[in-house]
């Protein structure tokens, strides 16, 4: 998982998560009731469980009723934790004390990543926060920490081994988490696996293969009591069921023979974009339902992206991409359509800043609200060694406000409530 977090490319990154990765598998025979896995490879009993699957989150924020916790590298080798209040409009370290520098690990907010390329992936599995740690390094192997959330009690649930590799699906039900990864052995070869931890017991452990290189399943999401796969072959992507406790994948509720396969799970619902009908198909994933909603994309713009839902309806955006169209003042624009199956209507709308009029970009929802960054810009914090030396690093961080999704569908520029930043 490769996060860069600034404005642009963390939007990028959050519309690629929402969507279901591609898998390089053959669609499985539709003269079958069901496909079976080999009893081989899935020798696993998964524990029985009354609770439906739910997305563990999309790594990037993690939304409560009251907040946002999301997780971003200030310091050189570390990361920390940082809680937007959606009432009082703050952004603050996810630490109490007053005084604390935030720079190592007596405070709660700190996250020590040494030589990691990368952050780790922030989740949430019930009242828990869960850092997934995606990279071997030369301290650990992939592995995740269960926390508080108010980052106290951590302990590490899980650890893989230095050749597996995480593939960015994770569904949680009850104390269990669902996850694919791929493991390369030593001659190369890759295989596709299908893991869960339990919390309860603090055991994790494989529970089925998932195929190979060139052909292998990938973990979309859940709904009620099954996990949601995707499977590609020269027909397209198909989207199959499967059961953990009976070990069985469904044949394919749908097949995805679009060019784009661009495709996004969300609140029990899979929505398949077709760039070239300019249309979006909704397949309610309890029973199936299908609609469909049909947009216009304009001239001089790129790829449309699936964002969010709003009460039931799909925002989409596209943006301003041919340099000849885009301002010298570095301003550009972006276009964003709601569409509603029900009714099959599309609206129109667009919201830029008002400080540079660049386009705003919605990070995430809480209630009827849109949690948004307007701008960016570089803050320079300062870190103290047990030494006592004194560094300072530039930190580049987005400029945040709330807004209603009345209000950024309206493209009221009026509306912005400002969030105070932790390094203001």
């Amino acid at each position: 998982m490769k996060f860069i977090y600034k404005l642009l490319s963390l939007s990028l990154a959050i519309a690629c998560l929402s969507g279901c990765s591609a898998a390089n598998t053959e669609i499985a025979s539709s003269s079958a009731a069901t496909a079976t896995v080999d009893p081989a490879t899935d020798s696993t009993e998964v524990p029985a469980s009354n609770n439906v699957f739910t997305s563990a989150g999309d790594g990037l924020y993690v939304t409560t009723d009251s907040g946002i916790y999301e997780l971003q590298t200030v310091f050189p080798d570390s990361a920390n934790i940082f809680y937007t209040d959606a009432n009082t409009k703050e952004r603050i370290f996810l630490c109490a004390n007053p005084n604390c520098t935030h720079a190592d690990e007596s405070c709660p907010s700190y996250i020590a990543t040494p030589s990691a390329m990368f952050p780790p992936m922030l989740l949430r599995v019930g009242d828990q926060l869960l850092v997934v740690f995606t990279e071997t390094t030369d301290s650990s192997n992939p592995h995740g920490m269960l926390m508080n959330m108010d980052g106290s009690n951590r302990r590490t649930v899980f650890e893989l081994a230095s050749n597996q590799y995480m593939q960015g699906g994770f569904c949680t039900s009850g104390n269990d988490l669902y996850f694919d990864l791929y493991e390369i052995d030593d001659s190369g070869n890759v295989t596709y696996q299908l893991w869960y931890v339990s919390f309860e017991n603090g055991t994790s452990e494989k529970v089925m293969d998932l195929g190979s290189d060139s052909d292998h399943y990938s973990l979309c999401d859940g709904v009620n009591n099954e996990l949601c796969f995707n499977h590609l072959s020269s027909d397209g992507i198909s989207y199959c069921m499967y059961d953990p406790q009976s070990k069985t994948m469904s044949d394919p509720f749908f097949v995805d023979s679009s060019s784009s396969g661009n495709s996004m799970i969300q609140d029990g619902y899979l929505f398949v974009l077709d760039e070239q009908a300019n249309s979006v198909q909704r397949i309610r994933l309890s029973d199936k339902e299908q609609a469909s909603a049909s947009f216009t994309v304009k001239e001089g713009f790129g790829a449309p992206s699936m964002r969010y839902l709003f009460d039931g309806n799909l925002m989409i955006t596209e943006a301003q991409t041919l340099a000849a169209d885009i301002p010298t003042d570095g301003s550009y624009d972006m276009c964003s359509y709601i569409l509603d199956f029900d009714t099959r209507n599309c609206t129109e709308f667009t919201l830029q800043t008002p400080y540079n009029n660049r386009p705003v970009y919605v990070l995430t929802t809480i209630g009827d609200t849109c949690y948004v960054a307007t701008d960016y810009k570089t803050y320079t914090p300062t870190s103290v060694s047990e030494d006592g030396t004194v560094s300072n690093f530039d930190y580049v961080a987005n400029i945040y406000a709330f807004i209603t999704k009345q209000d950024y569908i309206n493209s009221n520029q009026n509306g912005y409530l400002m969030v105070k930043d932790a390094f203001e």
